[in-house]
């Protein structure tokens, strides 16, 4: 499936920054537990359909969304999601490959914020990009 493929070339990428910067991630289903006061990322992949633009069906084309949202205590200053936003901007810029075992793509939409959610303890920014690509049958 070409959907795990390009979420495993967007997590290549992202492991490597967050392991120099440092900040944990949260990867889809796998356990985790924040430390008191942690800020870190949650990332989910939001695959869209799969369509196939040839009579053939020669390749089949991927869409979708990669999600990493940022979480933070409640009274962290904006700038510290805002500087996260920032260098996930430059780590995964619109037009950046995106290659994995036959599957070839790239991010056409830049990673954007989305509203901020606010819990008692937490707030989450939602940061999104769109990828595209194609892997052959």
């Amino acid at each position: 499936m070409s959907h795990a493929r390009a979420r495993q070339a967007i997590e290549i990428k992202l492991a490597a920054w967050a392991t120099a910067r440092p900040i944990r991630i949260a990867y889809g289903t796998a356990e985790f537990k924040p430390a008191a006061g942690e800020t870190y990322l949650r990332a989910f992949l939001l695959p869209a359909s799969t369509s196939s633009r040839y009579l053939a069906s020669e390749a089949l084309e991927y869409r979708g969304i990669y999600q990493i949202s940022i979480v933070c205590p409640s009274g962290t200053p904006s700038a510290v999601h805002e500087a996260i936003t920032d260098e996930l901007n430059a780590l995964l810029p619109v037009d950046s490959e995106l290659v994995r075992a036959g599957f070839e793509g790239q991010i056409i939409e830049p990673p954007s914020p989305g509203p901020t959610i606010i819990e008692p303890a937490t707030y989450t920014v939602p940061v999104s990009l769109t990828y595209i690509g194609l892997a052959d049958q």
